[in-house]
């Protein structure tokens, strides 16, 4: 349940979407028809109609999206992502209606463009800020919740450790009753939180009990008399799942240990439009211009195809084949042993291609096909599949998003090298991408990726 606090910053939010949207729309209005009367034409009505529309649609895709929601988790650069989808969903769903309704002759299209501008102008930032702000205030001093832990689990410990590393939670620990942490000094006996409790003046109590432990019953009981919110810490007994979700199929509750937004269609929409619209843009303007010389550089640095393909492991653990221009000369070890930095096997010019990652361009293609994406964890050759799926935990949820030409532990620095400690990093920030995808992320990944390029030849 929120806190007011909570309820209080969401009526924040709504009410400066509110001042920012129709400030934009007399800003649009009035850099569009200053020399006109608009009141006195028979348009008025319809630009009255719009500013209906408008802020209905703008709240209705909010709700939708949820950007209201303040969660004392809700990182800026998610908030910016989460305004972001509303505007594009906002664009397309106002154009699409006056098409549908026949009234798109009716608007100035100069209009329109003012007041987008006007409205991405003031809404990004005011929705990124005002969530730094939030974490700010709550950094400094502002406790907006008292709590008191009780418990014998191991998630008490990390709960406790969790708050004190976030500050901007607002979160205050009163008391922790815990029989082991007691021996070392650092806590109370459990047996203490019944004379304790009323004196305590808590908001909530946080309880690490196994679920068929009386003690977790007693207290749950104990809470409602008391009027203190009752959070249970369960112990899984599985690695931490920070995505974690409860869901109800009726009455039953099913969890779900990772959290994916390209599970949601219009998450999924918008990362193929991405990729259609950029890959094309590659695929007219460079490929012309690169494909012959790479093609007649590949040639004449050996006898081989020019086109090199290998099965690698995709979307949902689906082999495909990837292509690349040939870099290496034929041999047999080329679906075993990854390439390494002074590898025998590659040509001048093959390092050439390498060094400034020319050697993907085919994989464009690829992805204006739908079997790749921009942005996703790099394909794995087949044999490495079937090593690190046995060795790294979580290993194989990357392939539920597809393979990329680029990715996060590609930007991070996370390539190359295929040791176990290596590779574990690599799909802790593969599994991340899964679990936190937004257009802002993509975006970022390709222009860090962009740098790299640009920057790694010197």
């Amino acid at each position: 349940m929120p806190s007011y606090h909570s309820r209080f910053s969401q009526v924040l939010i709504l009410l400066g979407d509110l001042a920012i949207l129709n400030a934009s729309f007399l800003l649009a209005l009035f850099l569009r028809f200053s020399e006109v009367d608009l009141v006195a034409t028979e348009y008025y009505n319809y630009y009255l109609q719009l500013w209906v529309i408008i802020n209905l649609l703008w709240f209705l895709l909010s709700f939708a999206f949820k950007t209201y929601n303040s969660a004392f988790n809700t990182e800026p650069r998610k908030a910016l992502s989460k305004t972001i989808k509303v505007w594009s969903g906002h664009l397309f769903l106002l154009l699409l209606l006056l098409v549908i309704l026949q009234k798109s002759e009716a608007y100035s299209r100069l209009f329109i463009l003012y007041f987008y501008l006007a409205l991405s102008t003031g809404i990004f930032p005011w929705h990124f800020f005002f969530r730094r702000f939030l974490q700010g205030l709550r950094s400094r001093n502002k406790t907006l919740r008292r709590v008191v832990l009780a418990g014998n689990l191991p998630s008490l410990s990390a709960f406790a450790d969790a708050v004190q590393k976030r500050p901007d939670l607002g979160i205050e620990i009163l008391a922790i009753y815990n029989n082991d942490l007691q021996a070392k000094g650092l806590a109370k006996a459990e047996d203490e939180l019944l004379s304790d409790l009323e004196a305590l003046q808590a908001d909530e109590l946080f309880v690490a009990y196994d679920l068929r432990d009386e003690r977790f019953r007693q207290l749950y009981y104990l809470a409602e008399q008391k009027l203190l919110r009752f959070r249970a810490l369960p112990d899984l007994g599985l690695p931490p799942a920070k995505a974690l979700e409860i869901s109800f199929y009726d009455d039953s509750p099913v969890l779900s240990f990772q959290k994916e937004p390209l599970e949601y269609w219009h998450n999924r929409l918008i990362k193929r439009v991405e990729d259609i619209l950029i890959s094309l843009v590659v695929i007219l303007i460079f490929y012309p211009l690169l494909w012959p010389v790479l093609a007649l550089g590949v040639r004449l640095s050996g006898s081989g195809p020019i086109i090199f393909s290998q099965w690698r492991s995709g979307y949902r653990g689906a082999d495909f084949k990837i292509f690349k221009f040939r870099s290496m000369v034929p041999n047999a070890s080329a679906d075993v042993q990854q390439a390494s930095s002074n590898d025998s096997r590659i040509t001048p010019f093959g390092r050439f291609i390498r060094r400034w990652h020319l050697d993907e361009i085919p994989q464009f293609w690829q992805v204006l096909k739908g079997e790749m994406s921009l942005v996703g964890p790099r394909p794995h050759m087949l044999s490495h599949t079937n090593e690190y799926r046995h060795l790294v935990d979580r290993y194989m949820l990357r392939h539920f998003v597809k393979p990329g030409l680029s990715g996060l532990a590609q930007v991070q620095g996370l390539k190359g090298d295929h040791d176990l400690e290596a590779m574990k990093e690599r799909v802790k920030a593969d599994v991340y991408y899964l679990e936190n995808w937004s257009l802002l992320l993509d975006v970022s990944i390709l222009l860090r990726t962009i740098w790299q390029v640009l920057r790694s030849p010197f």
